[in-house]
């Protein structure tokens, strides 16, 4: 005879497992991925901006990927996916965001370092969820920093926060 609390615990797992797949779509990363889309493609991303470090491309793309391999269980193809994903770099810029005045000079004490990305967004099964548009992210650093010098790991942080908003627009619906 099974005891009154394994029955309420095996109960109340059942009822947990019915309540989560009951509609198809929910999962626990949060994204809301119809039933019948099980691809994505993701393109290179090119390098329109013409700065930056040389393997900025992979280091976009593969984000990308990695992250949409990590957080949902699409299979990620090279091309003509249920859900398609196209981008390019379009602006990677360092610019003075805090000047002060030392003597006669004005002298950068902070400089931003902006980073966009264009995004085309297809799904092949909803046109009505595609979207073209810009994603920027930036990021201060101190006034020692150029654009030859940006730390790797810096570059790595701001493009996990372009592909987290760009995941949250395609499957979230954040």
């Amino acid at each position: 005879m099974i005891s009154r609390t394994k029955g309420l615990t095996i109960c109340l797992s059942l009822l947990l497992a019915l309540c989560c797949t009951a509609c198809g779509v929910y999962s626990f990363t949060g994204t809301s991925i119809s039933p019948d889309i099980r691809t994505i493609s993701i393109q290179n991303f090119e390098n329109s901006a013409g700065e930056g470090p040389s393997n900025l491309t992979q280091v976009v793309t593969n984000s990308f990927r990695n992250y949409y391999q990590r957080n949902t269980n699409l299979t990620v193809l090279q091309r003509d996916g249920d859900l398609q994903l196209e981008g390019q770099i379009v602006s990677f810029t360092l610019t003075p965001a805090a000047v002060q005045r030392d003597g006669n000079i004005d002298q950068a004490t902070l400089n931003r370092l902006t980073m966009g990305i264009q995004i085309r967004f297809t799904n092949a099964k909803d046109p009505e969820q595609d979207f073209d548009q810009q994603f920027t992210i930036t990021e201060d650093f101190p006034q020692n920093v150029d654009i030859t010098s940006i730390p790797p790991a810096a570059i790595d942080r701001m493009t996990d926060r372009l592909v987290a908003d760009v995941f949250n627009k395609t499957v979230a619906n954040w």
